[in-house]
């Protein structure tokens, strides 16, 4: 799996391989049936109780727990954070495989004192998951090259003061994608970076472009 964490990485592996090919829109995913969100759940529940078998000692998930980020029939993607303030990540298949990875320092990244994004999470877990926070102002929607990307509000850390939400895509995925905020009564536009299109050297992969002004 591949993982960025804000701007501390304690886990650096190699990007893994993507289905080759371009996009020029990521559609949102079909609605799953009964049968698949009943795997889904058995999944999730499977999953969560292999993180809290890792994800021990200092790196236990304090109040409100472990929050989940994404999840499929196969296993799921969550973000907590420790009793000292710690941000972590971690993913949990069904077939047995956990990866967890906190930052060193408390309050990584600091939040700001003005309303800004910033991506915490980018990794392989149930899809291409990219998990970002939100300070001073509301996420009202996420496009990729103009298609909206379906966004998940994973929930609040920070002591409240940041908003956790999350996309998916089905592959790999660089460039950046344009986030509609809210701040107050004004709406705007802000930008989220992917993943750097030079971690992506060599490979064929799918790309968001930011919309033109």
């Amino acid at each position: 799996m591949a993982s960025c964490a804000g701007p501390e990485e304690p886990v650096r592996e190699p990007l893994p391989t993507a289905e080759r090919g371009s996009v020029t829109g990521t559609p949102p995913r079909p609605e799953p049936s009964a049968v698949e969100s009943s795997s889904a759940e058995n999944a999730v529940a499977q999953a969560t109780n292999q993180m809290l078998a890792a994800a021990t000692g200092t790196n236990s998930p304090a109040p409100p727990g472990l929050l989940v980020a994404a999840e499929g029939d196969a296993g799921a993607l969550f973000v907590w954070e420790t009793a000292d303030d710690r941000f972590c990540h971690g993913a949990a298949s069904t077939a047995g495989a956990t990866t967890v990875a906190c930052t060193s320092r408390p309050d990584t990244p600091p939040v700001g004192e003005k309303p800004r994004i910033m991506r915490l999470v980018a990794m392989v877990a149930t899809g291409w998951n990219v998990v970002f926070g939100a300070e001073h102002e509301t996420v009202e929607s996420v496009t990729c090259n103009g298609v909206p990307v379906p966004v998940r509000d994973v929930g609040v850390l920070a002591d409240g003061r940041r908003t956790i939400h999350a996309i998916e895509f089905p592959d790999i995925t660089v460039g950046s994608v344009t986030v509609k905020v809210r701040r107050g009564k004004r709406v705007v536009t802000e930008s989220l970076e992917l993943l750097s299109p030079a971690m992506a050297v060599g490979q064929d992969l799918a790309s968001c472009e930011l919309a033109k002004p």
